[in-house]
């Protein structure tokens, strides 16, 4: 493992910090800085109190401990582990837990976004490092309100502004010569698959070129009857496999033009054998941080940024969108939810179409009952 290094970190009026971590001695180095400016952040322009500063860094330690592992080597599988530790031998309470996955997500967006230190682990390590944390893998809102007002739904209407935009900006990169030429229709069906089959991102992100599979009892999709997931568990299940049915007949389409005309750009670079689904421009597999950059872009070109929307509520909005044509056991199978209350948590009915039913409910009383006094 090479030098056993004990951390000691000084973080000014916050007193003295012991971090205990067996690394080679240039990692541990180079991680010291990093959690000494990390809290400098925290305690100077952020103002965050010594107390919060503390503690976050002792769930970052503790994280550190159980992978043996410096940061920018840390994966979605450490953090799964880690996070089945602390329910499975440490026993402790869910908002504890939640606690110590928000100290290390925004430890690794603190690293992540720091160009000075991304690129010197880049330098030495030829590592990148990645936000392993996301609502994937993380603890959600208790609080089924607070999760509708953090992951708002995308209306159909603006699931089609975000398509015809695409449409726009790929005409148009394909006519000035844009590098972002092949990125927007790769996006354009990534986005659209998230949203058709309700994925999450990292489902998304998972699928291969062999994740489709044909429906017998609908033969108008063709080969793109079913995806085949890995997704959400319960807690510390490990990732769990479900088939998620296609209902819309616009996507077999779709998918046939990125196979065959988007995604074989994206292979130039890739290892011959890449089966991955959505790929970077290096060829390899799309990363979540990739993901969710590549979102925030489409949002600022639709012209929605500062609404709140996240990838997320693309799954959101396809649990709303189905509500509407499909019962709450179907739609709950379809999502991947264990219990019907969850779906109804990701439920957002926009309330036109509310009063519209409770009108139509009224109106139809009212003709029975002219009916019946004729």
């Amino acid at each position: 493992m090479g030098d056993e290094t004990v951390l000691h970190v000084v973080g000014g009026d916050a007193g003295k910090l012991e971090i205990h971590h067996v690394l080679p001695k240039d990692e541990a180095e180079l991680f010291a800085r990093i959690v000494e400016a990390y809290m400098s952040r925290q305690l100077g322009a952020l103002r965050h109190s010594p107390k919060t500063v503390m503690r976050d860094m002792a769930a970052v330690k503790d994280f550190v401990m159980h992978s043996l592992k410096a940061p920018w080597r840390w994966t979605e599988e450490d953090f799964d582990k880690w996070c089945e530790h602390l329910v499975r031998d440490r026993n402790i309470v869910g908002s504890s837990e939640r606690t110590y996955q928000g100290a290390v997500r925004r430890f690794l967006d603190y690293l992540t976004k720091n160009v000075r230190f991304r690129n010197e682990i880049q330098r030495f390590y030829k590592i990148t490092p990645v936000q392993i944390c996301n609502e994937d893998n993380c603890i959600p809102h208790a609080c089924e309100r607070e999760l509708s007002r953090e992951r708002p739904a995308i209306t159909h209407g603006e699931i089609d502004h975000i398509l015809e935009v695409f449409d726009k900006e790929i005409i148009s990169a394909g006519k000035f010569g844009s590098k972002d030429f092949y990125p927007l229709m790769r996006d354009k069906a990534m986005f659209f698959t998230t949203y058709t089959g309700g994925l999450r991102a990292s489902e998304c992100l998972g699928l291969d070129i062999t994740s489709f599979s044909p429906n017998p009892k609908i033969p108008d999709l063709g080969d793109y009857g079913f995806m085949s997931v890995w997704g959400k568990g319960s807690k510390g299940s490990g990732k769990r496999h479900r088939y998620v049915p296609v209902t819309n007949l616009d996507f077999p389409s779709l998918m046939d033009w990125y196979l065959t005309k988007v995604r074989p750009r994206f292979l130039l670079n890739a290892d011959p054998n890449e089966v991955a689904l959505f790929l970077s421009e290096r060829g390899k597999r799309m990363a979540l941080s990739t993901f969710e950059a590549r979102f925030k872009h489409a949002m600022e070109l639709s012209g929605l940024e500062g609404r709140g929307f996240s990838p997320h509520c693309l799954r959101h909005s396809s649990v709303s969108h189905e509500s509407l044509r499909m019962s709450l056991e179907a739609n709950r199978r379809k999502h991947g939810h264990v219990y019907a209350a969850t779906t109804q948590g990701y439920t957002h009915i926009p309330d036109e179409i509310v009063s519209e039913e409770m009108r139509a409910i009224i109106e139809k009383q009212i003709s029975q009952i002219k009916g019946e006094g004729e």
